[in-house]
Formats: C-alpha cells, sequence, structure tokens
C-alpha cells in the first residue's frame, strides 16, 4: 500500500482544496509539498470492528494508517464515472479516531451502505462521482466491485469486479477521463 500511494501522488498534483479546517501540522506538511504526509500516530481501527463485529481487512487498515491524505479520485477503465475514495484527513482540534466519524468518513459511510447493502459482506470504501453509487470493498475476496447504478435499485451489486484489490484500483486511476479512450 505505501508504495501504491506514493506512486499516485507522484503522478498528481496536491489537491485544489483550501484545506481551511485540517489540523495545522498536515496542511504545513502539505504546503511544504510532503503529499501524502506520512502518519506518526493511529486511528483505532478496532472501532470499526466495535460498530459491525468484524476486523478492518488489513489493505483498508493500511490505507487509513500510512498516510495522511484527501481523496484518492480517477478514473478506471470499467468504471463509467470518477471514482472517489475516502478521505484520511484530520480536522484541527480533532483525535485520530474521529476521522472515522466524519460524513465521509469509514464508519459513517459504512452506515450509510448497511442501511441498503450487506456490511458483513461488503465494506463501502468510496462513490462514483456523479451517480454517487459505491464503490466497495468485498471483505471475503478484497476484491473492488461498484454498485450498480443500471439496475434501478439501491444495493445491488455489479457482477464483475473493477480491481482484484484497493492497491490495484489505485494504481489503474487515470487523473483525465479522455485517457480512457
Amino acid at each position: 500500500m505505501y508504495k501504491t500511494i506514493t506512486d499516485y501522488f507522484k503522478k498528481r498534483p496536491i489537491y485544489n482544496e483550501k484545506f481551511s479546517d485540517v489540523c495545522s501540522e498536515i496542511k504545513d506538511k502539505f504546503n511544504e509539498g510532503s503529499k501524502p504526509v506520512l502518519r506518526e500516530s493511529k486511528t483505532s481501527t478496532a472501532l470499526f470492528e466495535k460498530e459491525f463485529g468484524y476486523k478492518l481487512p488489513d489493505e483498508i487498515d493500511e490505507y487509513i494508517n500510512l498516510f495522511w491524505h484527501a481523496y484518492i479520485y480517477g478514473y478506471c477503465l470499467n468504471a463509467p464515472e470518477c471514482i472517489v475514495l475516502f478521505s484520511v484527513l484530520k480536522k484541527e482540534g480533532d483525535s485520530d479516531n474521529d476521522i472515522l466519524f466524519y460524513s465521509d468518513g469509514l464508519i459513517t459511510i459504512s452506515h450509510e451502505w448497511e442501511e441498503i447493502g450487506d456490511i458483513q459482506k461488503y465494506i463501502p470504501i468510496g462513490w462514483l462521482g456523479y451517480s454517487g453509487a459505491w464503490v466497495l470493498y468485498e471483505v471475503k475476496s478484497g476484491k473492488i466491485f461498484l454498485e450498480d447504478v443500471d439496475s434501478g435499485i439501491d444495493g445491488v451489486i455489479g457482477e464483475q469486479p473493477i480491481a482484484d484489490s484497493l492497491c490495484e484500483l489505485i494504481s489503474k486511476l487515470e487523473k483525465h477521463a479522455q485517457k480512457l479512450k
């Protein structure tokens, strides 16, 4: 995961965000050109286990605990829209664990998914930028699937994975849709 995330940020400029509410220590490192910012402290992913009854897969734990970073996003050949993966940035005055409960944090989006889908089989790790359909990590296999927006029914999973792992998905993301032609 370390190499995958660092390679992703080598290909992309820092985000077009002002980071007004981001922790000043992280913001300073972004302003110095660090992208992503290596984490010195950890988020307790045991909070996910407490909420949903099973341990968070190691790949997602690493995604959360290796670096501070804003959204990882881009286009993937086998996805109909831009994919946006959840952000790992702490706001000023918050704890490392608070990030899981932000509106786009892992526990919050998992509760949203749980209302329409099976949280024991799939963990939401992001969404499609236009339709808002979920990008889902299959717990059993680690494969990445999309919610099937064409079905017209919330919570239906596409038949084919778009990547065999979270690392593979991040590696596949391209900056612009025109690269897909």
